[in-house]
């Protein structure tokens, strides 16, 4: 009864606040605080009812958000932009870190399968599903089969951000945590490969002529350059913990804030960069990253709190609602491709029971990298039309919101929850 009482006077306050401030800095400060509280008070609530925190963190955001009460506005979410760019950064530096490659080494040819098969399996099956959908697209049907291609690429993304908010609150560890994250992280690589060349294959059907030359260029610098430059930040991080020691916490965090701000810029994946950084610290920094990686995952509270309240904000329910049945459809279709893509997978590799049973799952949730994608894809391509943004984000909110609790649960059976050692803020601080 007490977190919903703050919960409600927290939202008063800020009703009362913005008559004061809309669209300024202070107006951007306040809805981070509110946020903040919001999502935390929210978390408390609804884990009560055997719900994860992060399902809190999203329902504070899409209930404050532009599209239901409307607390924090469009401009607001846009301007905590940079907050939200950081959080991404600092989850893949912790994704990264978590990624121990004397525990992957034993499934990795099932991470290599569950890619092949579940993964890019899942592009062609949501790309089949999208085309038998051409409807919505006002394009011929060479156009449409690109169209299509291009979005199941896209709808095919997961979520290393989830997956860690749920590790880190289920303090899971075992088989199936390790493959879950490995493969959410290798999956993730392998879709921002192939969406590079998608959308450039693409952008040339729809408005003629490809340059190849120039193509490769750029899908080697985002990939390759962003995997030498995050090593390079990783030896730069080794560096720094060798030779000071001190504020080791407070430096990574601003590393996190100057790759996620100056990486795009310069055509470098801040995710690839910092997930690249993170295995380098865990595996080979010859100083000692643990210390640091300690202090990350304390720290991890705050950053879960403000990057899934910012992406809850961004969600439309009444657009999802309104486009529920192809939403439906294809999330079916996804989460289909992915069973069987893993299951065949772990059937090949004769994978542990536990990982044969549930690493399917950790492929569904959704959110920072897809709603990205998508974010691309609409403004990329805008003749895509009104009802294909519907259904993009639809799908990645509708497994933004059930994916979730249900990954939890199966955390839960699979008997590997609470077997992490040590304490961890983000699973006990509220």
């Amino acid at each position: 009864m007490i977190p919903l009482l703050l919960l409600l006077a927290v939202g008063g306050l800020m009703q009362a606040a913005r008559s004061f401030t809309e669209t300024t800095t202070g107006g951007t400060e306040l809805a981070f605080g509110f946020l903040l509280l919001g999502a935390y008070f929210t978390a408390k609530i609804v884990n009560r009812f055997g719900l994860p925190k992060l399902t809190g963190y999203l329902m504070a955001g899409v209930f404050a958000g532009p599209f239901v009460l409307g607390l924090v506005t469009t401009p607001m979410t846009s301007s905590l932009k940079v907050v939200s760019n950081t959080a991404t950064a600092i989850l893949a530096l912790e994704a990264g870190s978590e990624l121990q490659l004397e525990k992957v080494k034993p499934v990795l040819k099932t991470l290599r399968l569950m890619t092949l098969f579940a993964v890019v399996g899942a592009m062609f099956t949501i790309s089949g599903a999208i085309y038998l959908m051409r409807g919505m697209f006002p394009m011929d049907t060479t156009q449409c089969v690109a169209v299509s291609a291009v979005i199941g690429v896209a709808l095919s993304a997961q979520s290393p951000a989830v997956v860690m908010a749920l590790l880190a609150e289920t303090r899971a560890e075992g088989p199936l945590a390790s493959t879950i994250l490995a493969s959410v992280v290798v999956a993730d690589l392998c879709v921002i490969l192939c969406f590079s060349i998608a959308s450039t294959v693409t952008t040339a059907v729809i408005g003629g002529g490809i340059d190849v030359v120039g193509t490769v260029l750029s899908v080697v610098w985002e990939l390759l350059g962003s995997m030498v430059f995050g090593i390079a930040i990783g030896m730069l991080i080794g560096q720094y913990l060798r030779s000071v020691k001190n504020g080791a916490l407070l430096f990574a965090v601003l590393i996190c804030v100057v790759v996620a701000e100056v990486g795009p810029r310069i055509h470098l994946d801040p995710l690839i960069v910092l997930l690249a950084a993170g295995i380098w610290l865990r595996n080979f920094a010859r100083a000692d990253a643990s210390a640091l990686l300690h202090n990350f995952e304390a720290a991890q509270l705050p950053v879960f709190l403000v990057f899934f309240a910012v992406a809850g904000s961004k969600l439309d329910i009444y657009a999802l609602w309104s486009a529920i049945v192809p939403v439906m459809i294809i999330a079916l279709v996804r989460a289909t491709s992915f069973f069987l893509g893993t299951k065949l997978a772990t059937k090949i590799t004769r994978a542990p029971k536990v990982v044969d049973q549930y690493a399917w799952f950790g492929l569904v949730p959704q959110a920072g990298l897809a709603l990205a994608l998508a974010l691309v894809l609409t403004k990329t391509f805008p003749s895509f039309g009104s009802g294909a943004a519907v259904i993009l984000f639809g799908v990645v909110g509708l497994n933004e919101c059930l994916a979730p609790p249900i990954l939890r649960l199966m955390m839960l059976r699979s008997g590997e929850a609470g077997k992490k050692q040590g304490i961890d803020f983000a699973a006990n601080g509220h």
